[in-house]
């Protein structure tokens, strides 16, 4: 009975180390940072009218888990919010969930165009949240410090309308 033993050891004393397995996918590729230029702490006010009497709104973001999510943190006097976003590369896009303190949830999936990244989503429609409308978000990237952010409803023409356009401008340290 040793003899099955030994010739175990042997048998596995000359098999060729095995390879180790591959490293599992990170988010180091161009594609997951295509949306860091949303990255930051940024005073937020509507864009192309007066300034609010009171304070602006402020959004966080934040890169987490290993960098291959941005977390965003909204704030305003009527609204705290947040959403996830995050490149699927099994689908080669963006994807971007929000939820909200009015009890909303806002779902789109996006790419990079240009300097920009666009995201198409449906809404609920504010009068009848039982129906939805679709939406094109599109995040401006206007330089280091500036961000501008454009949500735009579909109407029944196939033409777009403003829901909102807000201007994000990076909170001093």
């Amino acid at each position: 009975m040793i003899a099955i033993p030994a010739l175990a050891a042997l048998f596995l004393a000359q098999q060729p180390p095995s390879t180790p397995p591959p490293p599992p996918p990170d988010c180091s590729a161009a594609e997951h940072r295509q949306f860091d230029f949303w990255v930051g702490d940024w005073d937020v006010v509507p864009n192309n009218q007066p300034a609010p009497a009171g304070p602006p709104s402020r959004n966080t973001i934040v890169k987490a888990h290993a960098g291959c999510v941005l977390v965003e943190n909204w704030t305003s006097e009527n609204q705290t919010g947040q959403s996830v976003n995050i490149y699927d590369r099994s689908r080669g896009q963006w994807h971007q969930t929000w939820v909200d303190s009015n009890g909303g949830l806002h779902e789109y999936w996006g790419r990079r165009d240009g300097a920009n990244m666009v995201f198409y989503g449906s809404t609920p429609l504010p009068a009848r949240p039982a129906f939805r409308m679709h939406v094109r978000l599109t995040f401006f990237d206007l330089g280091g410090d500036k961000v501008r952010q454009l949500s735009e409803r579909l109407n029944p023409d196939g033409s777009w309308s403003t829901n909102y356009d807000l201007l994000y401008t990076r909170r001093k340290p």
